[in-house]
């Protein structure tokens, strides 16, 4: 299923401590992971998800991972390397500021950072970042404030800076200045009256200033068109020159594969024992599977399959495989600049046809039982903000009956068969998803089919290709759509991310803007969580979307593959500690 990070983008990996203080404010935020895997080889990630799959490293070896995602950019400042297969690809090289574990603990990043982020004044805002002095771009050139500054103009979402950017996230439009500080520390300063409550997972770095300008934008400071460049360059290309991770990229070609080797100037926590990483485009799960039972790849962690690959995987037993719900929840979004979905009661309509409950347990259920329909757009059930936002709303209740009723208090009529509009207009939608190497994704497109063609909805459906979710999003090709959002244990931007200015559905609403303007005056998560459960109430209210699963997903592996595990609370996934993988050794 095409999958998507939040417009937030950057907020992932990498190792280190970390206070206790934000360890207990994060730890109940986002769940669990919301029941035990089921596998072979990873039984103790239910007891131990922190630690599971784990033993000693021997020396060396070639490691071969296959991704499912083809990725459209290089770079990570622009909209275009927003994707989750962007951000996977460039994982074992980016500079990351922090990571979530399975326990939803935080660990920031110690290649990079000698200390957590650091909360100098609320009035402004003002954050300081403490870098280790031996930090480096693996070219021997340190990490440093140009960097800041590259990135605060590359997300600053303001011509002046940049000119003709779409940036991946507006972190830049809120910085008022960046300085540097006593003992290798960086202060950023916010712009009067903003306040984040995650203020200390905020991406301050992606690119390094010193390539972009060895890559021929010297000017990047003073002219708006170089700097947009520079990000253009960062897409393009590979980045084959700099590495702020564990890993160094030496092979690259877009869309197909990326060959690592260890980083020697990497100073952090997580130190690789291979001689090489590839990262390698495979199209579907029994693809990878076929490759991993034939040793021409060691693991792959897919985000759809085929439930029968299970039996498969279960028969060999030089494999280890693991499946449980992770990150990504599904849902059905509708297009406002459709003309017929612009009218409210027919959105209502097709999201109380569609029977959510029957789709997860034919679709999800067949690979991982226990699957639940969500309830609540942004907070799993065991969060402390969790609450029930369906209700007896209907949505999702398959309530045919209910769904004609709705119509016809709106004025809608039936030629035949036929949905009419109000004007005598035959209803007709296109439904887009993408169901290349899926299982999941197409036994939901059928129901959709079905429930809307019981409506009188005439449906057409147009595969997305792989790699495309991102565009399709951006230019809106779709009337109804079927992805996944890429999801963490943060959630103070989710109401800007999904209903705020630019979001891909058109959805504008009055109420939202104003939680989303206060969610930019606080420093109190609590307050925070209740206005995003506010705007997601709004939202579901307005039927701008409707949400399925958290959706089960596979990790599979060569026995001796050892420290890989999934983790529910990264958008990352098995990458959130990549330097960490390795082959079994002797004790």
């Amino acid at each position: 299923m095409p999958q998507r990070e939040p417009r937030r983008g950057l907020r992932t990996s990498a190792l280190a401590a970390v206070t206790a203080v934000l360890a207990l404010t994060l730890t109940a935020c986002g769940g669990d992971g919301s029941g035990d895997p089921t596998g072979a080889g990873f039984e103790d990630c239910a007891t131990e998800p922190t630690t599971c799959n784990s033993g000693p490293r021997k020396e060396g070896g070639d490691l071969v991972w296959a991704v499912g995602g083809k990725w459209e950019a290089w770079g990570q400042a622009d909209i275009y390397g927003s994707s989750l297969s962007t951000s996977v690809i460039n994982q074992p090289l980016r500079p990351t500021v922090f990571t979530y574990d399975q326990a939803g603990e935080i660990h920031y990043n110690d290649g990079i950072y000698s200390a957590a982020p650091e909360l100098l004044a609320e009035a402004p805002m003002t954050v300081a970042y403490h870098l280790k002095p031996e930090a480096t771009w693996g070219d021997g050139t340190p990490i440093g404030l140009d960097d800041f500054i590259w990135h605060w103009k590359a997300t600053s979402t303001d011509e002046a800076q940049c000119a003709g950017c779409t940036p991946a996230t507006d972190y830049g439009s809120n910085v008022a200045s960046i300085e540097q500080g006593e003992d290798n520390t960086i202060v950023v300063t916010y712009k009067d009256g903003y306040l984040d409550a995650e203020w200390f997972a905020a991406q301050v770095i992606t690119h390094p200033a010193h390539i972009a300008e060895a890559r021929g934008h010297a000017d990047w400071r003073t002219d708006p068109a170089v700097m947009a460049a520079s990000i253009a360059d960062f897409s393009e290309n590979p980045p084959l020159d700099y590495s702020a991770g564990p890993f160094k990229m030496v092979e690259g070609v877009l869309g197909d594969y990326a060959k690592y080797v260890p980083n020697p100037e990497w100073t952090g926590s997580q130190q690789s024992t291979l001689d090489s990483l590839t990262l390698k485009y495979i199209e579907g799960a029994d693809a990878m599977a076929t490759e991993l039972r034939q040793g021409t790849i060691d693991g792959a962690a897919p985000s759809s399959f085929d439930p029968e690959i299970l039996d498969q995987l279960a028969d060999d037993p030089e494999l280890k495989f693991s499946v449980a719900p992770q990150s990504g929840w599904s849902h059905i979004d509708a297009n406002f600049d459709n003309p017929f979905l612009a009218a409210e009661p027919l959105r209502r309509a097709i999201f109380t046809a569609i029977d959510a409950d029957e789709m997860n347990a034919r679709a999800y259920g067949t690979a991982y039982e226990d699957t639940e329909t969500m309830s609540n757009v942004l907070f799993r059930p065991d969060s402390e903000y969790w609450t029930d936002q369906i209700g007896d709303s209907g949505l999702g209740s398959g309530d045919q009956d209910a769904a004609r009723a709705i119509l016809e208090d709106a004025g809608y009529t039936w030629d035949g068969d036929a949905l009419l509009t109000p004007e005598g207009q035959p209803v007709s939608l296109r439904f887009r998803t993408g169901i290349e190497g899926e299982a999941f994704t197409p036994i939901i497109q059928d129901l959709v089919i079905t429930y809307l063609g019981d409506l009188g909805i005439d449906l057409t459906t147009d595969p997305i290709p792989a790699g495309e979710l991102n565009t399709v999003l951006e230019e809106r090709d779709w009337d109804l759509i079927l992805f996944s959002w890429i999801e963490t244990p943060l959630f103070a931007s989710s109401a800007a991310d999904y209903w705020g200015e630019g979001n891909h559905t058109g959805f504008q609403n009055d109420e939202v803007d104003a939680v989303i303007a206060e969610l930019a005056t606080t420093l109190d998560r609590d307050r925070a969580a209740e206005l995003n459960n506010r705007a997601a109430q709004i939202s579901l209210d307005q039927s701008v979307q409707l949400p399925l699963a958290w959706t089960p997903q596979l990790v599979m592996v060569n026995k001796d593959v050892v420290n890989v595990r999934d983790n529910w609370a990264t958008t990352m996934r098995v990458f959130y500690n990549v330097g960490e993988w390795g082959f079994l050794g002797e004790e």
